[in-house]
């Protein structure tokens, strides 16, 4: 069956009194029904409880005449005049740094690349086949002869005489990326040629764009590379101005014929870009390109943007980025009071096909209603979210012939949904940031178990087991740090909880410091270090610096988050490894199969007897429906020189895992065999906090796959019931130190 359906909705979580926007595609504008359903199980496999779904009232519930909303993606800069603008030039001249990445190829090959648009009515752009030109009403009417290079920085610009209907064009590629140039090659082109005007409303940086019906700017012929330091003047210049205009740091107000400077070096976490002319004609972000990036005055001498910012003076702008489709509106819900805490979704179906769109409704930071909360791991989300990389992967290893469905064909069908922090741009440049205000198509029921979906597997456990709860967002901690957490005696992570912000760190350290019980049920948890911004608010940032099990490695020089400018990469880098939080950290992955733990000496210490309480079998989780068993996939081991509490205990640990289940990379200094590696196991560990609190950990992501084995009547699905009811009595942990 081929998709028709998409959408997405406007915010991942919502309280009581708050409204959701959702945004509906329908392909073939056929009727499609709406309703509010209650997700307590998002999994069908065999063994598993299969989707279970509890029916809402809601005032969207209703039939709705489908639409084709648009696709268009690819950042870029447009340019705001204040007030009246500027008065159409008679003379321009224009100048700028790029670095372009791509080469047109496929079906892009006939698609020029816009370094800017509406110079004078005309695009200053890269054409098809690699040339620097100048393009007026679609046809080409001036370009330089040598291609220009790529993946280095060349100087290039557009002097015009509208009097003398005569055009200059250059370009100077850089030899070195010390301020200190000699030029490579240098070319200029004349002509006559008849242009219009520029009215400094229709400028564009990086695009083209057409504006819908709705006002929006919808950006083409998109340029994929970094820009840096454009100038704008109402003279002609000759080619060595033009590149003494680029090379200059701060603009000269006393020129008369200086119309536009803008320096992408400032402001660098937010979406405005700043005019220092005397025009103040800023420029506004689109689609999230990527600052704090390397620009042809980087030294390498400084790495921190914030040092050196006129270093970081370029943004690389990608024609696959993405961060708001800004679809119309199709209905839209305001969260009633009463309603319970949890998994929800806007149920679309239209004929055969059925789209949920997924959020979670979460209780106000002063009014929980429930001792426990779950934190839906909405980061780690966000960062899997559309990942066609494993796909890739599963075809390579299945020959080709693996079955494709149809959200996956989806996703490769529509490359304008954007893709996950696990692929690269087209031109391999790490995807940096995701965002939710587009189509996420695993971010949903009834896909593989993996993120949100392995997260409902706990949902149904703490349903059945008939334990109240309340869920919560990994952006909810963001937000509100340690003031919601301090509402629960106990917190269950989700099975996954792979990527933190600061905030989100430092919270759980506070809870944990001030008593609270903390169940870690997944396992690679609080690994990598993101980002946030208000600026962008549905989106997320992350650097892959320097080691870890990563799909892309971020450039030299941009190891520091454009969002915040804090160092990225793994936490255990910044001296906070999960280890200190959570007893385990990040050991080893491998998808063939699962395994099981055996208990250890430690199991039979008093101050773990609640845990094995009516568990009498040395091997814990030889089942389970991800992999046949409870440890794997991903998998935490102990370890007391990256912060393991001292005084914890290690219950169990994983034994027989299978051949690919390979250690991490940033514990290898150099690639050999390990045979049996020590290191590569799942620990479950147990500690109790100096404050009262405690620790549990599973160190598996496969755990949650495993409660469910025998309707719940299984070793794994005990140690959890324990665990969940001894954090929920309020007789305080004794703290032993193990000095």
């Amino acid at each position: 069956m081929k998709k028709k359906l998409a959408g997405y909705r406007n915010q991942v979580s919502a309280r009581s009194g708050e409204t959701i926007s959702f945004y509906v595609h329908v392909g073939d504008e056929a009727e499609y029904r709406a309703d509010l359903i209650r997700i307590i199980h998002g999994g069908s496999e065999e063994g598993s409880p299969g989707l279970i779904f509890e029916p809402h009232d809601s005032e969207f519930e209703g039939t709705y005449i489908g639409q084709r909303q648009p696709f268009s993606n690819g950042s870029f800069i447009w340019l705001q005049p204040s007030g009246s603008g500027l008065a159409p030039l008679s003379s321009v001249s224009f100048a700028c740094a790029i670095f372009p990445t791509y080469r047109n190829k496929g079906r892009d090959k006939d698609k020029p690349q816009t370094i800017a648009s509406g110079l004078a009515g005309a695009d200053l752009v890269i054409s098809e086949t690699g040339h620097l030109s100048l393009v007026f009403e679609g046809r080409v009417v001036l370009a330089i002869e040598q291609p220009i290079p790529h993946n280095q920085w060349s100087f290039v610009g557009l002097s015009y005489d509208a009097r003398a209907n005569f055009a200059t064009l250059h370009q100077s590629t850089r030899a070195s990326s010390s301020v200190e140039f000699t030029s490579q090659m240098t070319q200029t082109e004349r002509s006559s040629v008849e242009l219009g005007v520029s009215d400094f409303n229709e400028i564009t940086f990086a695009a083209r764009t057409t504006i819908d019906e709705a006002g929006i700017h919808r950006p083409t012929h998109s340029f994929n590379g970094r820009i840096e330091s454009p100038r704008l003047m109402s003279r002609v210049c000759a080619p060595d101005a033009l590149d003494a205009l680029v090379l200059m740091e701060r603009p000269d107000l006393s020129d008369p014929d200086l119309e536009g400077f803008w320096d992408f070096s400032d402001e660098m976490t937010g979406r405005s870009i700043r005019d220092l002319s005397k025009n103040n004609i800023f420029g506004r972000l689109e689609n999230l390109p990527t600052r704090a990036v390397a620009g042809f005055r980087w030294t390498g001498e400084e790495r921190d943007w914030r040092r050196a910012p006129r270093e970081y003076g370029a943004i690389h702008f990608h024609e696959d980025d993405i961060y708001d489709m800004k679809w119309s509106q199709s209905f839209s819900w305001t969260v009633p009071e009463d309603t319970r805490s949890g998994l929800y979704a806007a149920r679309i179906v239209s004929g055969d096909e059925t789209e949920y769109l997924t959020f979670f409704v979460v209780p106000k930071v002063s009014a929980p209603k429930a001792s426990i909360a779950i934190v839906a791991s909405t980061a780690t989300y966000l960062s899997y979210a559309n990942e066609r990389a494993r796909y890739a992967v599963d075809q390579l290893l299945g020959g080709g012939d693996m079955e494709v469905s149809p959200e996956m064909q989806m996703l490769l069908d529509t490359p304008e949904f954007g893709a996950s922090q696990y692929e690269s741009h087209k031109d391999r440049s790490g995807i940096h940031f995701s965002s939710y205000l587009r189509p996420l198509l695993n971010w949903r029921p009834d896909t593989t178990m993996w993120a949100m979906n392995a997260d409902t597997a706990l949902l149904h456990w703490l349903e059945q087991g008939d334990w109240d709860y309340d869920v919560i967002t990994d952006h909810d901690i963001h937000r509100d740090g340690a003031c919601l957490l301090k509402n629960y005696q106990t917190i269950l992570t989700g099975t996954h909880p792979e990527y933190l912000s600061t905030q989100m760190f430092d919270a759980y350290e506070t809870y944990l410091a001030d008593g609270g019980r903390l169940m870690y049920m997944g396992g690679n948890g609080f690994y990598w270090r993101v980002a946030f911004s208000d600026d962008w608010p549905a989106a997320m940032e992350v650097r892959r610096a320097e080691g870890g099990t990563r799909a892309w490695f971020a450039r030299p020089g941009e190891y520091h988050h454009a969002f915040n400018g804090e160092y990225g990469g793994l936490w255990r880098n910044q001296g906070r490894a999960p280890n200190s939080l959570v007893g385990v950290g990040f050991a080893a992955q491998g998808f063939s199969r699962s395994t099981y733990y055996r208990k250890t000496a430690q199991a039979n210490n008093p101050r773990a007897a609640f845990v094995f309480k009516d568990v009498d079998d040395e091997i814990i989780g030889n089942f389970g429906l991800r992999g046949g068993g409870a440890a794997g996939e991903e998998i935490d081991r102990y370890d007391r020189s990256l912060g393991s509490p001292a005084h914890g205990l290690v219950l169990a640990s994983s034994e027989d895992d299978a051949p690919d289940m390979l250690r991490v990379i940033e514990e290898f200094a150099v690639s050999i065999p390990h045979g049996k590696d020590p290191a590569v196991r799942a620990d479950m560990t147990f500690f109790e906090t100096p404050s009262g609190g405690a620790v549990f950990s599973t160190g598996s992501i496969a755990w949650s796959g495993a409660l469910c084995h025998n309707q719940y009547d299984n070793s794994v699905a005990k140690i959890s019931a324990n665990v969940l009811n001894r954090f929920l009595d309020d007789t305080p942990f004794v703290f032993q130190d193990a000095t």
